[in-house]
């Protein structure tokens, strides 16, 4: 596993290659199949690879293929948002529709599910606006928005814990960690540094 390369193209084709012999393992063309969009680019959110397997989200569904074989393990149909954060025995992604779902890894089957506005006030939904990021931090799930919130939802059901506004000029970037500490860039293309 460990020599091999894995990249999807914007043709929609999902290669497995050793780069050690510089053979295919194996290909899979997802752009030749009902998954493909009106467009003649293939748009995913970047693949993530897990234990064994590969999960490939696009705007229309989140796969779960066998890193070994290529096979399809499951394929969950979902308008997602952002990219799903994969953990060792889940997967949680945001739809468009502002569902937080938890699916467990091996089976796809849905454990939970969310409305993230029937968890707030007409008041916070106006303020909060869109999701920019989202990630796992210290077992809690973090809705990073576009203005500036931060919404820490609980990972084993999905209960809203927290809502904080953490930066005044909004959220442009990735969220990321360093060393212990948190980092964005606002609105003004600042870099804001959290401990």
């Amino acid at each position: 596993i460990s020599k091999n390369l894995f990249f999807l193209n914007t043709s929609g084709e999902l290669y497995s290659i050793n780069y050690s012999n510089k053979n295919i393992n194996w290909i899979l063309n997802f752009k030749s199949s009902s998954l493909a969009g009106d467009t003649n680019l293939f748009l995913s959110h970047p693949i993530t690879i897990k234990n064994e397997n590969v999960f490939v989200a696009t705007k229309k569904v989140l796969l779960n293929i066998n890193l070994i074989t290529g096979i399809r393990n499951w394929v969950f149909s979902s308008n997602l948002l952002l990219k799903p954060i994969i953990t060792n025995n889940n997967v949680y992604l945001i739809s468009k529709n502002n569902l937080l779902i938890c699916l467990e890894i091996k089976t796809g089957e849905v454990l939970w599910s969310k409305n993230i506005n029937k968890s707030l006030n007409k008041k916070q939904i106006d303020k909060i606006k869109d999701f920019q990021d989202f990630k796992m931090v210290n077992n809690k799930i973090n809705i990073y928005t576009k203005n500036g919130y931060l919404l820490s939802f609980n990972f084993t059901n999905g209960n809203l814990e927290n809502i904080n506004k953490i930066s005044k000029n909004g959220i442009s970037s990735e969220v990321f960690f360093y060393k212990e500490n948190m980092y964005l860039v606002d609105h003004r293309s600042r870099l804001l540094k959290f401990n």
